[in-house]
């Protein structure tokens, strides 16, 4: 009887195993992508608010608030950040600038559940004021 129960036993412990690597796997996956994906969006969240400033700082209380000039200063500022023009949005408004930049990464470990990049967007918002 004890012959019969061993075999019946046989290959119980690759199962486990198997079930281990997996979890495993998982929660590398999420703290190493997780942790990518908050670079990027602190990243694109930094970048977003930095270039609505630099668009608002082109306004003077003398030569008033060119839009196009405050464009053009958002979209310098990210692309020397490193966010191509392509990833930057910049609605300019008669007395704010909110940039919206998007970020996308590649993962590392999601890749094997098919997720080959992950983006992340962030929008930063400058109101223009005078100071006397």
């Amino acid at each position: 009887m004890r012959a019969r129960r061993g075999s019946r036993d046989r290959g119980s412990i690759s199962v486990v195993l198997l079930f281990l690597v997996l979890i495993v796997l998982g929660g590398a996956g999420l703290v190493v992508d997780g942790g990518r994906a908050m670079s990027a969006r602190r990243h694109a969240s930094n970048t977003a608010e930095a270039a609505a400033r630099a668009a608002v700082s082109t306004a003077t209380p003398v030569s008033g608030f060119d839009q196009s000039r405050a464009r053009g200063a958002a979209l310098d500022y990210a692309r020397r950040a490193g966010v191509a023009a392509d990833d930057v949005v910049v609605v300019v408004r008669v007395d704010s600038v909110s940039v919206t930049i998007t970020e996308r990464r590649d993962t590392v470990f999601l890749v094997l559940g098919g997720k080959q990049t992950m983006t992340v967007r962030a929008t930063g918002t400058a109101r223009i004021a005078y100071s006397d």
